[in-house]
Protein backbone atom coordinates (compact mmCIF):
# COMPACT_ATOMS: atom_id res chain seq x y z
CA UNK A 1 0.00 0.00 0.00
CA UNK A 2 1.37 3.38 -1.00
CA UNK A 3 1.45 6.10 1.62
CA UNK A 4 0.36 9.57 0.55
CA UNK A 5 2.98 12.32 0.56
CA UNK A 6 3.54 14.70 3.44
CA UNK A 7 2.40 18.31 3.24
CA UNK A 8 4.95 20.45 1.35
CA UNK A 9 4.33 23.46 3.61
CA UNK A 10 7.50 24.01 5.70
CA UNK A 11 5.61 24.47 9.00
CA UNK A 12 3.41 21.42 8.50
CA UNK A 13 4.29 17.72 8.39
CA UNK A 14 0.81 16.20 8.22
CA UNK A 15 -0.13 13.50 5.69
CA UNK A 16 -2.06 14.65 2.63
CA UNK A 17 -5.53 13.32 1.78
CA UNK A 18 -7.03 12.57 -1.60
CA UNK A 19 -9.81 15.15 -1.91
CA UNK A 20 -12.58 14.96 -4.50
CA UNK A 21 -15.15 17.22 -2.78
CA UNK A 22 -14.23 20.50 -4.47
CA UNK A 23 -13.33 19.20 -7.92
CA UNK A 24 -15.35 18.34 -10.99
CA UNK A 25 -17.55 15.25 -11.14
CA UNK A 26 -15.00 13.34 -13.24
CA UNK A 27 -14.00 10.22 -11.27
CA UNK A 28 -10.27 10.89 -11.76
CA UNK A 29 -10.29 14.59 -10.91
CA UNK A 30 -8.80 15.06 -7.44
CA UNK A 31 -6.32 17.13 -5.44
CA UNK A 32 -4.12 16.56 -2.42
CA UNK A 33 -5.53 18.23 0.69
CA UNK A 34 -3.87 18.92 4.05
CA UNK A 35 -6.35 18.97 6.90
CA UNK A 36 -3.91 20.76 9.21
CA UNK A 37 -3.16 23.83 7.08
CA UNK A 38 -6.25 23.47 4.81
CA UNK A 39 -4.34 23.81 1.54
CA UNK A 40 -4.70 21.86 -1.70
CA UNK A 41 -2.15 20.80 -4.31
CA UNK A 42 -2.46 19.28 -7.74
CA UNK A 43 -0.85 15.80 -7.83
CA UNK A 44 2.15 15.11 -10.04
CA UNK A 45 1.85 12.87 -13.11
CA UNK A 46 3.50 10.03 -11.16
CA UNK A 47 1.09 10.49 -8.24
CA UNK A 48 -1.87 10.48 -10.63
CA UNK A 49 -0.71 7.10 -11.95
CA UNK A 50 0.08 5.67 -8.49
CA UNK A 51 -3.02 6.92 -6.67
CA UNK A 52 -5.54 6.89 -9.52
CA UNK A 53 -7.65 4.11 -7.99
CA UNK A 54 -6.98 4.86 -4.34
CA UNK A 55 -4.52 3.42 -1.88
CA UNK A 56 -6.42 0.13 -1.62
CA UNK A 57 -6.23 -0.67 -5.33
CA UNK A 58 -3.53 -3.26 -4.77
CA UNK A 59 -1.19 -4.54 -7.45
CA UNK A 60 -1.54 -3.70 -11.10
CA UNK A 61 -2.33 -7.33 -11.99
CA UNK A 62 -5.73 -7.25 -10.31
CA UNK A 63 -8.71 -6.72 -12.57
CA UNK A 64 -12.46 -6.30 -12.39
CA UNK A 65 -14.77 -3.48 -11.31
CA UNK A 66 -13.41 -3.46 -7.75
CA UNK A 67 -9.95 -2.54 -9.06
CA UNK A 68 -10.77 -0.70 -12.26
CA UNK A 69 -12.96 2.04 -13.52
CA UNK A 70 -15.86 2.56 -11.05
CA UNK A 71 -18.13 3.40 -13.97
CA UNK A 72 -17.91 -0.17 -15.28
CA UNK A 73 -21.05 -2.10 -14.40
CA UNK A 74 -20.62 -5.39 -12.52
CA UNK A 75 -21.29 -8.55 -14.52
Amino acid sequence: MLLPPKCPTPDCDDWLWKDTTTTDTDWDNWRWWCRRCDRRWYPTAQQLRDFRRGSSAGGRHRTGPAYGDPRVAPR
